[in-house]
This record gives C-alpha cells, sequence and structure tokens, in this order.
C-alpha cells in the first residue's frame, strides 16, 4: 500500500476530448488521457445534466409518516421503479430551483423550504455529472402535476418505516434512491456530524 500523502500519482491527464453521440439527455465523450507512467488509453465518459432529487415526508389518511414518492416506468431496468421525485438541471439553473420544480410538476405538491443533505456522483467510473439530495419542508399538497411528453407518473405515499424497513423491493432497486435515502437519514439523525 502507497505512503504517499497525496493521490496525484493517480491521476490521468487528458490529452483530447471528442462527442461521440448526442442521446438528448446525455453525450458520450471519448477521452484519451495519459497516466505519469506513460500509458495512455481512451476512456467512454457520459456527460449528462446534474440531476436533482427531493423528499418530502407528509401524513397520510391514517396520520402515518409517509414519503412522498412517485412510480414510474424505467426503460434501463424495463420496470416500475419507485422513486423521490427529482429530474434534471437545466444549463445554467441552480439546483434548488430545479429541485422545487421538479418536485412540484412531478408530485403535485410544493415545498415552502428546501434544505441540500447532500450530493454524489452517480458512477464516478464514467459519468461526470451529480445529483443533489434535498430535503423539504412546509409541504403542501396542489394536486396539479405538470408531467413533460413522454412521463406516465403516479403519485404514491409510503410510510417511512416501510422504507427503513426494507419493505418495498421497488425503492431499494434502485441505487440513487438509497444514496438519497442516505442523505435522508444522516440529516434526521441528531446524533449524525458533518
Amino acid at each position: 500500500m502507497s505512503k504517499k500523502s497525496d493521490h496525484s500519482h493517480l491521476h490521468w491527464h487528458e490529452i483530447e476530448r471528442s462527442h461521440e453521440y448526442d442521446g438528448r439527455i446525455f453525450q458520450l465523450l471519448k477521452v484519451t488521457r495519459c497516466a505519469d507512467d506513460g500509458r495512455s488509453s481512451d476512456f467512454v465518459l457520459v456527460e449528462s445534466p446534474d440531476w436533482v432529487n427531493v423528499i418530502a415526508v407528509v401524513a397520510d389518511e391514517q396520520q402515518r409518516s409517509c414519503f412522498v414518492l412517485v412510480r414510474q416506468y424505467r426503460h434501463g431496468s424495463n420496470s416500475t421503479s419507485l422513486e423521490f421525485p427529482g429530474g434534471m438541471v437545466n444549463r445554467g439553473e441552480d439546483p434548488a430551483v430545479a429541485a422545487a420544480r421538479e418536485f412540484s410538476e412531478e408530485s403535485g405538491y410544493s415545498a415552502g423550504g428546501l434544505r441540500r443533505i447532500g450530493t454524489t456522483n452517480p458512477n464516478p467510473a464514467f459519468m461526470t455529472n451529480s445529483v443533489t439530495t434535498f430535503l423539504a419542508d412546509r409541504v403542501e399538497y396542489h394536486g396539479r402535476q405538470e408531467l413533460d411528453a413522454d412521463e406516465l407518473v403516479d403519485v404514491v405515499l409510503v410510510p417511512t418505516e416501510d422504507i427503513a424497513a426494507g419493505r418495498v423491493p421497488e425503492f431499494s432497486g434502485h441505487a440513487i434512491m438509497l444514496a438519497a435515502y442516505y442523505w435522508y437519514t444522516r440529516a434526521t439523525d441528531t446524533c449524525a456530524t458533518d
């Protein structure tokens, strides 16, 4: 194991970059990079806008604490997925503004305030973007979804205890939702430190 305190010997330095494919919601890039030891190689990167998701807790008709979730079909897994509402950050848009917009459009709820609770890279091996999770407060139902032309979304209230106990496989099959839930548990644990 290396005893170096700095990790600069692990870095690859970019020589060339080209756009290979425009996938509407992402770009495929070919990047040529070299290491300090002289090796060079081509790498494929997925360049995508940053993403946001919003965690909101409301009471259902039985007065249980529930997450506001959305269910939608996901083409990559060829199945439905249960997720925190969210979406893409537009170019130049503040992530908090994007989060408020996406939350309202997808769920029909609005948030009186949003607190950023964590940011991560969905897959640093080949993705260039980040996903930021926000915690909503003063949540109110306005009942109007404003979905994109290719979105079919159901709003679902799921008891927080069911997610905590791992009883919702449709939710736990989505890695980004598990990361968001991790940020939620840290933000709501009075013993957690940053």
